[in-house]
């Protein structure tokens, strides 16, 4: 059983700030569309609530469909304290791994393993070779009670920022509404194509799609797999090869039609019977936002649009902004609410550097 804790409840203005940004307005073409993608200040609100035992600060930002009003948002490293101000106190916990947040309309409950002077993740990781180890989440869906979960098991190996790897992607089942790992699976694929498979989870014909990145030196690029959910658990994993499905891992070929690095976080969701692939072009310091459109789970993909490009690290060179991610429960006059990963070269204690930003995105601009 997890330890539950700071339920938090908030009400806020609701104010939207028109921001002007240069898009796409034909595929492979850029050019200026002005006063169309607007900045979400609500949002961050609602997940970073004032009060003593929440989250303070984190990225991945990605977010589960609960019912109508509940969304269960996953975070990757983290800050778990009281948040009072602008500034993070230098003794607030930080927890590497995975915290949850329950988002039930605007009341935020944050969920870690341990105690609030010694938090730990939600799902907790042996040593590897006795290294640290952590499992950053995926995405997931939950269904009959249990929530299906895709994570990264990420073995760090010196004290540098990037001294990190993958070393397996593992599903895990845990029970809802307490959370409670029911049992976990490294998937075969993995250590057989190098796909880090979780991402854009839907149900489409009587299968689960899932989706990954396969990342090398020159190259990141978008493959697909789908499961079918038998006695609550998925099984009869299939891969596609750019024709058809096999059986076989190693035979995965990246869908067609993307010409943009694909990022180790994205999504991919359902819109009008056709699929939509966000993604934020892999890399440091690569502040575009792109979208594709595709007839089918796996492609091709066309109409790409470039909807966005992140202001603040041209601001601040101290911050950088990467794996934007979109969240359709929250569509609201026609938009669709995308979030992006804000994180430092040289860490400080602003609570706005490790916080994610919000904006909405009106479909008429991914679509036509």
């Amino acid at each position: 059983m997890m330890n539950d804790v700071a339920l938090c409840s908030m009400k806020t203005k609701i104010y939207l700030i028109i921001f002007t940004v240069l898009v796409s307005c034909k595929s492979n073409h850029n050019q200026p569309f002005t006063n169309e993608v607007r900045i979400d200040s609500i949002m961050g609100k609602l997940l970073f609530p004032a009060g003593k035992n929440v989250l303070t600060g984190g990225d991945g930002a990605i977010s589960i469909v609960i019912d109508k009003k509940k969304s269960l948002w996953l975070w990757g490293d983290s800050y778990v304290g009281e948040s009072t101000g602008e500034m993070r106190e230098s003794t607030i916990p930080s927890i590497f791994g995975n915290v949850f947040v329950l988002l039930d309309g605007d009341s935020a409950r944050t969920i870690y393993g341990g105690l609030p002077e010694q938090p730990l993740p939600v799902i907790v990781s042996e040593q590897v070779n006795g290294r640290h180890a952590v499992y950053w989440p995926h995405h997931g869906f939950l269904k009959n009670g249990i929530l299906h979960l895709f994570v990264a098991n990420i073995v760090f190996g010196g004290a540098g920022m990037w001294d990190f790897y993958c070393r397996a992607v593992v599903y895990c089942r845990l029970s809802y509404p307490d959370f409670t790992l029911i049992d976990r699976q490294e998937l075969a694929a993995y250590p057989v194509n190098n796909v880090a498979y979780g991402f854009g989870l839907h149900e489409y014909h009587g299968h689960y799609y899932f989706y990954g990145s396969q990342f090398n030196r020159t190259s990141s690029t978008l493959h697909a797999g789908r499961a079918r959910l038998t006695d609550n658990k998925l099984q009869n994993w299939e891969y596609f090869d750019g024709t058809e499905w096999t059986l076989d891992p190693s035979k995965t070929q990246p869908l067609s039609g993307i010409d943009i690095p694909i990022s180790s976080q994205f999504s991919i969701i359902r819109y009008k019977k056709k699929f939509i692939l966000l993604n934020q072009e892999r890399g440091i310091g690569t502040n575009d936002i792109y979208t594709f459109v595709a007839d089918n789970p796996v492609g091709p993909w066309y109409n790409r649009k470039k909807i966005y490009s992140t202001p603040e690290p041209v601001r601040d060179r101290n911050l950088f902004a990467y794996n934007a991610m979109a969240h359709p429960q929250y569509d609201k006059d026609g938009m669709l609410l995308v979030s992006y990963c804000l994180n430092m070269h040289k860490p400080t204690h602003q609570v706005a550097d490790y916080r994610p930003r919000f904006i909405r995105v009106p479909y008429r601009l991914i679509m036509n």
